[in-house]
């Protein structure tokens, strides 16, 4: 006959919550998340779990602020060349400034 189905005065019989099976009330232990379970089941919470990390500061160290924008403007002429129609910048034209 198992020791879990004796009877002992004030004790009763209880289910392990990871494995299932049948104990003593008085041998189950809370584990870190919160389960009943025998003592083959418990295992302590890992200590990494209680690592905080340090905050960082991502603020920059110092800030200007956005240049306007700069538009140029660029005139153009229709040249012929050969066949084709070619549009060249004002100011040059077959190569050379004007």
């Amino acid at each position: 006959m198992s020791k879990q189905n004796t009877y002992v005065v004030g004790e009763w019989n209880a289910i392990c919550d990871v494995c299932g099976f049948k104990v003593k009330a008085s041998t189950l232990r809370d584990r870190w998340d919160g389960l009943k379970v025998c003592p083959k089941d418990w295992e302590s919470r890992h200590p990494s779990d209680f690592i905080r990390a340090t905050k960082d500061d991502m603020s920059v160290p110092w800030t200007r602020p956005e240049p306007t924008d700069t538009f140029l403007t660029v005139d153009y002429v229709a040249d012929t060349v050969g066949t084709q129609d070619t549009v060249v910048p004002a100011g040059t034209f077959n190569g050379s400034t004007l």
